[in-house]
């Protein structure tokens, strides 16, 4: 669950009421493992964990300042907080999301003052 502003879950209501007009998606976060026994310079075997979400694409290219189209393949994805394993799961930096089977790593993150939304600059994978 998101921050009650004044009182109000608005987290909850952008869950119920824009959450279901909106697309499916994938949040995977990955956490580094544990080591492999007596391999201790191999590194470590991350895991994965998925959740579903609801999102949508919002922009797929910008502006420049001066007004030129720019194709640099970032897109800005927008997540709505409460979908993503109802609301205990935030996405971070570095997260990849699944959304018109795509996969995306983000790169950076906004989140409003309710946690309603994520809002994601993300990259092609």
């Amino acid at each position: 669950m998101g921050n009650p502003l004044f009182s109000v879950n608005i987290s909850g209501l952008i869950k119920e009421y824009i959450g279901p007009g909106v697309l499916d998606a994938t949040l995977t976060k990955s956490t580094p493992g544990s080591r492999t026994a007596g391999q201790l310079t191999g590194g470590r075997n991350p895991t994965t964990a998925t959740y579903a979400c609801k999102g949508f694409i919002d922009e797929q290219a910008r502006q420049d300042f001066d007004g030129t189209l720019t194709l640099d393949g970032q897109v800005v994805i927008v997540l709505i907080g409460d979908t993503i394993d109802g609301g205990s799961t935030k996405a971070e930096v570095g997260d990849r999301i699944t959304i018109e089977g795509v996969t995306y790593m983000i790169d950076k993150l906004d989140r409003d003052p309710a946690a309603a939304t994520y809002t994601c600059l993300s990259t092609p994978q």
